[in-house]
């Protein structure tokens, strides 16, 4: 039976400062925005010199990456939290949602963020490391909501030869990440006259698995008493961003 080593000194301070750095960076991307600062800034503000930043991170595009990835592990563990939501196939799909709501009241410019980063002018300036950790932890998202999506066709909830397993992930996750997006642009809000952002994600989500033809539809289960289990069990915190009975 292998033994993991004890991280030695030197390693534990150089995992304590790494994690201070990107603590100031997610303070400095959350005020700013990614264009309003630098690394001279981020040397000041956590007392050390940009060379040693430079030991850490290539770029600053590689260490707003690590903040992103870091936030998309916290993600893909809600993901993986609401996946043991026992139910129907629908039910634990809208587990999922909760869990992406969650993330998203928490870390609110995530997505905008996220946005940025699949720019090649971005991502070609980021380490291959950090890019292959950030795909990793977005594969486990994926993975989750495709886990479910499967069983379903193979319940027969979802009919079958309409589209794929990752077709129909592919439409979950884009409408989602979409509207979370587009929820955040106080015109487009207006126009569309949102006042619960939060309450139109889990719509157009559900729109998405009534277009699928997921059973039971909408209409014809009561997902309120779902959702209050959902928020028993998993995810008490709900109760700060879902609308008032």
């Amino acid at each position: 039976m292998s033994i993991l080593a004890t991280p030695t000194r030197k390693e534990r301070e150089f995992q304590a400062r790494e994690e201070l750095i990107l603590t100031h960076a997610r303070r400095l991307l959350l005020e700013k925005g990614f264009q309003a600062w630098n690394m001279d800034q981020l040397a000041e503000a956590v007392e050390y010199s940009k060379g040693t930043l430079y030991q850490h991170f290539t770029s600053k595009e590689d260490l707003v990456l690590a903040v992103a990835t870091d936030a998309l592990r916290m993600r893909a563990d809600l993901f993986e939290k609401a996946a043991q939501f026992k139910g129907l196939s629908r039910e634990r799909c809208r587990a999922i949602g909760f869990a992406c709501c969650e993330f998203a009241f928490n870390h609110p410019d995530y997505f905008h963020v996220e946005m940025m980063l699949k720019s090649a002018s971005f991502w070609e300036k980021a380490s291959e490391a950090r890019r292959q950790a950030h795909a990793f932890q977005a594969a486990r998202t994926w993975r989750v909501l495709n886990n479910i999506v499967v069983q379903a066709m193979a319940l027969g909830d979802i009919p079958g030869g309409r589209v794929t397993p990752e077709q129909a992930t592919f439409a979950l996750v884009s409408v989602t990440v979409g509207s979370h997006v587009m929820t955040q642009e106080p015109m487009l809000r207006v126009q569309a006259g949102i006042t619960d952002p939060m309450s139109s994600v889990r719509l157009n989500q559900d729109l998405v698995c009534d277009g699928l033809g997921w059973k039971p539809l909408l209409h014809e289960h009561d997902y309120a008493s779902t959702d209050k289990s959902i928020v028993k069990e998993l995810f008490p915190s709900a109760l700060a961003w879902l609308p008032s009975e």
